[in-house]
């Protein structure tokens, strides 16, 4: 199964036995506004999730600020969404597939590998003039034993060791934030040495849609397996999809830079 669906796509198999549709519609400036959107209006049959309650663990004192779910978290939330091994699993939202992308991640990390993500979002559905209901489905849950695939994520030592291996390193935030210049979230501004810019919303236009694989993806060493971070691990996930789609293996850190600054002897560059 492709990492991508279209709208197209999606109207035509919304009805299949196996498919499940995942609303990840989340605002990080208004927590509760994204469930309110999907209450107001969501793809028929679709089930939500929550990007702080269903796609992040428990913050503590490292691991940043969305720290990937245990694995008994991770099951329970496979199972309530009523995912089984076949399954094809759908996400979508309204944020550039930042949230949607983050739970394509989950259910790899999963061992799940029939996942997409709606090219476009809800936005391109509706613009479509498809169905939208209010309704909330009747979803049967699963019982899937999932296995976590440690091979797709990084420790801050594992960073640390690229940086003196000369690997690639990509920072995934805006380039006011990578630079240092502006930082709204986390209490030390800049990047983690030796990382380059790829801002993640390049990856999309305008109008939520995925532009074909960036040309700077090429410029990865053939064989190379990329750490990907952005702020707290969640619109990393794009660019993991957006390199898996190149062809190229990436792997996220899942604390990202909210980790990396919560430990005061790790350096910070700024430009």
């Amino acid at each position: 199964m492709k990492n991508l669906v279209t709208v197209e796509w999606l109207s035509d198999h919304l009805y299949d036995e196996k498919l499940v549709v995942v609303d990840c519609q989340f605002d990080l400036g208004n927590p509760s506004s994204g469930y309110e959107s999907y209450l107001n209006g969501h793809i028929p049959g679709a089930v939500y999730a929550n990007l702080e309650k269903d796609l992040s663990g428990e913050i503590g004192e490292h691991g940043g600020r969305h720290p990937l779910p245990d694995q008994e978290q991770l099951q329970h939330l496979v199972e309530r969404l009523g995912i089984e091994p076949d399954s094809k699993v759908i996400a979508y939202d309204n944020q550039h597939s930042a949230m949607a992308a983050r739970l394509w991640f989950l259910l790899g990390f999963a061992g799940h590998k029939q996942r997409a993500v709606l090219n476009g979002g809800i936005d391109a559905w509706r613009g479509e003039g498809l169905k939208i209901e209010s309704k909330l489905p009747s979803v049967r849950a699963s019982h899937y034993p999932i296995s976590l695939d440690s091979s797709m994520i990084v420790s801050m030592n594992d960073v640390k060791q690229a940086q003196i291996e000369g690997r690639t390193i990509v920072d995934s935030r805006a380039p006011e934030r990578y630079s240092g210049k502006e930082e709204p979230i986390d209490a030390r501004a800049g990047h983690i040495p030796r990382a380059v810019n790829y801002f993640w919303k390049d990856n999309l236009t305008e109008t939520q849609k995925w532009r074909e694989p960036l040309e700077r993806v090429g410029e990865i060493e053939s064989g190379q397996e990329p750490i990907i971070y952005c702020g707290s691990g969640v619109t990393a996930c794009v660019n993991i999809l957006a390199f898996q789609e190149a062809g190229v293996h990436a792997k996220l850190y899942p604390g990202s830079y909210s980790d990396w600054i919560s430990y005061s002897d790790n350096q910070v560059v700024t430009l």
